[in-house]
């Protein structure tokens, strides 16, 4: 495995305009939309810059925790296991977010749901380590 020195800073630098540009537009809409006449539309920008803004976010960060613990050695695999956990971790983010919207968020739901997403990471990342 050979380190793509601009591979991963092309991918990281997409990532990181991605993520802003969906903050701001998270930004836009709690500022513009009120969630009282526009629900349909309002909640769904909502969740969906949320989201994209979360996955960004999360990602950046697990990508240089990962180079920080492989002391500088990148791989562009690095970004895509990032990438991948950052869009696991939001989803759960999201999903209880939505749960705890509707008023069914309970422990034991985002217990649940932390556990369903723990699984499925492990499974993909056994899977990583067969190939």
């Amino acid at each position: 495995m050979h380190t793509l020195n601009t591979g991963h800073h092309k991918v990281l630098y997409v990532i990181s305009i991605a993520t802003i540009i969906s903050w701001l537009s998270w930004i836009l809409v709690i500022m513009n939309l009120d969630p009282y006449t526009s629900t349909g539309m309002g909640l769904g920008l909502f969740f969906i810059s949320l989201t994209l803004a979360l996955i960004g976010t999360f990602t950046l960060i697990l990508f240089f925790l990962k180079k920080l613990r492989n002391q500088n050695e990148v791989y562009i695999k690095h970004v895509m296991i990032s990438l991948r956990q950052g869009i696991l971790l939001s989803m759960s983010t999201t999903i209880c977010l939505s749960f705890l919207m509707l008023g069914l968020l309970r422990i034991w739901n985002g217990l649940l749901i932390v556990i369903i997403i723990t699984l499925l990471e492990f499974y993909l990342s056994g899977k990583d380590e067969l190939n």
